[in-house]
């Protein structure tokens, strides 16, 4: 049986998170981007700071793939503010599709952080300052 490493698990919260953050992006930011501060029904300061929380996921995702752990430290930030975000959404749910929704992305957030803090074997002796190197063998 293979034993992933520490570099799969990275890759795969980057993806993750690439996932959400682009959803985030299309179906939420551009349109409350677009709307204007006075046709959105959330607050403008909601609707900017989701954009800028979904490019700083983006940024995390692209450091995380190229195994720097600024981009996994990064990522459990953004991951962290989200679980705050859904967690937020089950006490005040607008319907039923709100606490589904939250609970569905609760899952994926806390995926992502476990596979980002998700044990594995790194060559401490590395020779790039910040680039996690896996140990074969």
């Amino acid at each position: 049986m293979r034993r992933f490493g520490r570099t799969w698990f990275w890759r795969v919260a980057a993806v993750l998170s690439t996932l959400v953050a682009l959803l985030g992006i299309a179906f939420y930011d551009v349109p409350g981007l677009i709307d204007g501060a006075s046709a959105s029904r959330d607050p403008y300061w909601l609707v900017l700071g989701s954009f800028a929380s979904d490019v700083a996921a983006l940024i995390a995702a692209f450091g995380a793939w190229r195994r720097q752990v600024w981009g996994v430290v990064l990522l459990i930030v953004v991951n962290m503010f989200w679980v705050i975000q859904a967690v937020t959404t089950l006490f005040d749910p607008i319907d039923d599709a709100d606490v589904v929704f939250a609970l569905v992305m609760m899952v994926v957030h806390v995926a992502t952080l476990w596979c980002c803090l998700a044990p594995g074997r790194v060559d401490s002796s590395a020779s790039d300052a910040g680039v996690a190197r896996e140990v074969t063998g």
